[in-house]
């Protein structure tokens, strides 16, 4: 396709078709407006002058795409459309430079009111050494930063005006882990007037010492809280085409240590047609896979598992697992779990028919409260099946064709009762009694975890890669949960045997 020179002066130039250029001059006077349903591609320099306009605009479910491949100059607008404040919405500026202050006597009368702070906006960033939202007075002089995230609620939905300068190089973001409620999570965003396609960016995250491993994952609001299975929209490796669009904030997950983290420009990319923001929920899927939800009265939870060629295991898959952000209903790791819920496990494809392991299922619910159990976006091949065993109960149901209720008469949380496997039968049998019990290591405590039905007293024995029993530990069959504290216990990979003379289980851990 040929590129050319693109000189705009005096007259207003509006483009609804994409267009590419290699310069791209807007003179004094001039005036460029790029609508939702296109984009401009600039293969070399941009260069707004002073009193030149560079206009581009959105929609709730189109954003128009600015791209440049050299450098750009000058002061351009973004007008992002934003949920109101009955959704809310994750943003990020996509230009950068202006003050709060500024921003806000640009939208006047489109923000809406606060509802943490009295006489604030409804707009401000996540804070996780406090573990609060901040919400801005209108006279803020808080720079809106690419690469940073907000809370943000417009009045009915409409587009707010952003100023600044246009971001062409890789961003750098402070990844910190603070000591309150949300302590890992760190909400930042898209710093380009493109599009972000989600594969470069969840590669680098699996990369990254500043983010935790299990959450190596892009997690976007959909704007729902309990109402909606997919409160959390959660991209990674398995959504890796996945488009971001411009302005849309999203929140990473630190690891203990945090660091810098960078959003690499390489993720950019222009969309020739419309995408639409995480309000929607999307998620492509093109695997084996099925939905495991939890329903409790008007409350709907989920957790996804996916059967894979490549990348799929029992054990952690970086970048393919993703830890879950507060549902009701989780998995967690086959083997070498430490206690994470997970909102996406992968596995291989060989486990959809795999009879020598079973999946704990952290589930959620109040004393007396009646809750269901069922399977959804069911895409598995025919003749698959998957049991739910409920262990307290000894009860089993076929969940990929029915559904489980049930109504516990203490509060449940956590895994033990409830796991996934492939075959029927109860628990009772001494072929599947151990594999229902789950071996875990808890790093924050230096403690193991052993929890799930023993039916009988064990023996569980710590072995090194060497094959030398390090500790030996006698389990009482009639408690379902024990803590052995490993504090004293030297880092390394050791191999866990759990036995009581009928049955027995192996299963690798890693202590650190």
């Amino acid at each position: 396709m040929k590129k050319f020179t693109l000189q705009i002066s005096i007259l207003t130039i509006i483009f609804n078709l994409p267009i590419f250029a290699q310069d791209l001059n807007i003179a004094s006077g001039g005036s460029m407006y790029v609508s939702p349903t296109a984009f401009v591609h600039a293969s070399s320099n941009v260069d707004i002058n002073s009193n030149g306009d560079l206009i581009m605009d959105s929609v709730s479910n189109d954003y128009s795409d600015f791209f440049v491949v050299g450098t750009s100059t000058g002061t351009a607008e973004y007008r992002h459309f934003t949920a109101s404040d009955a959704t809310r919405d994750f943003v990020s500026p996509p230009v950068s430079g202006q003050t709060f202050a500024s921003f806000a006597a640009d939208n006047p009368g489109r923000i809406e009111a606060g509802t943490i702070t009295s006489g604030n906006l409804m707009y401000g960033p996540l804070d996780n050494a406090s573990g609060a939202y901040v919400e801005y007075a209108a006279a803020d002089t808080a720079i809106l930063s690419v690469g940073n995230g907000y809370r943000a609620g417009s009045v009915g939905g409409q587009t707010l005006a952003y100023s600044g300068a246009v971001t062409t190089a890789d961003v750098p973001l402070t990844i910190t882990y603070g000591p309150a409620a949300y302590r890992e999570s760190n909400l930042v965003g898209n710093p380009y007037t493109t599009h972000l396609i989600a594969g470069p960016i969840v590669t680098a995250l699996g990369n990254s010492s500043a983010i935790d491993a299990t959450y190596a994952a892009i997690y976007g609001w959909n704007g729902t809280a309990t109402l909606d299975i997919t409160t959390w929209k959660v991209i990674n490796s398995l959504s890796s085409t996945e488009l971001i669009t411009p302005g849309q904030g999203f929140i990473l997950i630190a690891s203990a240590a945090g660091g810098t983290f960078t959003l690499p420009e390489s993720a950019r990319r222009v969309s020739t047609s419309a995408v639409d923001d995480f309000i929607t929920g999307r998620q492509p899927n093109t695997h084996s896979y099925f939905k495991l939800k939890l329903t409790k009265g008007s409350n709907i939870h989920e957790t996804s598992l996916y059967f894979i060629d490549a990348n799929g295991s029992r054990d952690l898959d970086v970048t393919y697992d993703a830890g879950s952000l507060g549902s009701d209903i989780g998995t967690h790791l086959v083997e070498n779990s430490q206690g994470v819920n997970l909102a996406i496990q992968a596995l291989s494809t060989a486990d959809l028919t795999a009879t020598d392991y079973v999946i704990p299922v952290e589930v959620s619910v109040a004393a007396g409260q009646e809750a269901t159990i069922s399977v959804d976006d069911l895409n598995v091949p025919s003749g698959t099946e998957f049991y739910l065993d409920d262990a307290e109960l000894n009860i089993q149901t076929l969940i990929t064709s029915n559904d489980y209720t049930f109504t516990p008469s203490s509060t449940l949380s956590g895994s033990g009762r409830f796991y996934l496997r492939t075959t029927s039968g109860t628990f009772s049998s001494p072929s599947t009694a151990l594999n229902s019990v789950e071996i875990l290591y808890l790093k924050s405590v230096k403690k193991l975890l052993i929890q799930g039905q023993l039916r009988n007293d064990s023996e569980l024995k710590l072995i090194d890669i060497r094959g030398r029993v390090i500790e030996t530990y006698q389990l009482d069959g009639s408690q379902t949960k024990h803590e052995i504290d490993v504090s004293s216990i030297s880092s390394a990979v050791y191999i866990v045997n759990l036995d009581n003379k009928s049955q027995s289980k192996t299963t690798k851990l890693v202590i650190n």
